[in-house]
Order: C-alpha cells, then sequence, then structure tokens
C-alpha cells in the first residue's frame, strides 16, 4: 500500500508542475526565436496581447520572406483604436524577439492590416539601446511612440 501512496503523490507533483502557466515567465526567454519556432511565435502573441487572443495563427517558413499570420475572431467589430494597439505592441515584440520575421499580418474578422520589419527599424533600434530591457520597458516605449 505505501508504494502506491508514493506513486500517487510523485504523479499529483509531476501534473501540478505541469499544469503551470508560462504566466510567471517573461517574454523575453524567447529572445532570438526563430519564424519557424510556432510555440515560441503564440507564446509571444499570448502573453504581448492587448485583446483577449489571438484565436489561430500561420506561418510563412518555407521561403524568404518569413512571415507570420495573427487571425483574431471576435462576433462583434473591433474598435480602430483597439486594433491600432493591438498591432503596434504585436509588432514592435515579434520584430524585437524573432530574428527571422519579415512581415506579420493581422487578421480582424477578415480585415486584414500587414507591417513589415522596416516599418519597425527605427523602433528596434531604440529597444537595441535599452539597458536591462523588460516588458515594462518596452510597453512605456510602446506609450511614448504610439499612444494617440
Amino acid at each position: 500500500m505505501k508504494p502506491f501512496r508514493i506513486i500517487v503523490m510523485i504523479c499529483l507533483i509531476a501534473l501540478t508542475a505541469c499544469g503551470q502557466t508560462e504566466s510567471n515567465t517573461s517574454v523575453f526567454q524567447y529572445k532570438g526565436s526563430f519564424v519557424g519556432d510556432n510555440s515560441a511565435v503564440i507564446n509571444i502573441s499570448r502573453m504581448v496581447t492587448t485583446l483577449e487572443t489571438v484565436d489561430h495563427f500561420k506561418l510563412q517558413t518555407k521561403q524568404e520572406p518569413y512571415g507570420i499570420e495573427l487571425y483574431y475572431e471576435n462576433d462583434e467589430p473591433y474598435a480602430f483604436n483597439k486594433i491600432d494597439k493591438e498591432v503596434h505592441q504585436q509588432s514592435l515584440y515579434l520584430y524585437y524577439l524573432i530574428n527571422n520575421v519579415d512581415y506579420i499580418s493581422f487578421i480582424f474578422n477578415n480585415q486584414t492590416i500587414h507591417t513589415e520589419r522596416d516599418m519597425y527599424a527605427s523602433d528596434l533600434t531604440a529597444l537595441n539601446k535599452i539597458e536591462n530591457i523588460n516588458e515594462q520597458k518596452v510597453n512605456n516605449y510602446l506609450y511614448d511612440t504610439y499612444a494617440p
């Protein structure tokens, strides 16, 4: 009977550890990722979204240019200011953290917005100059740069 209890305890500990989310981890753990790393792409996207969540995504990894398509679906239309904030936040984080992403397409209820890495070149240069970068510093930069 004792070995059974020990096995049950070990299983419970293992299940508890597996069930922990990545909410306590930093998005910067994905710095240096590549477009082909689908878990990095979706985790970054989910960690930095300003909306409820990304419904699904597609990756263009077979040939250059490499890209990400993020799909958002909602019963109600998205307000322009919410779309604008989401596009800038996702773009800046994804371009900063993923080395080889050339473009990102955002599809909001069949409305598409397309960004390219070049559009964020000055932002990426500014972020690279920030010492001890973290989410708060990036979010402050986003607010100072893109808030209406």
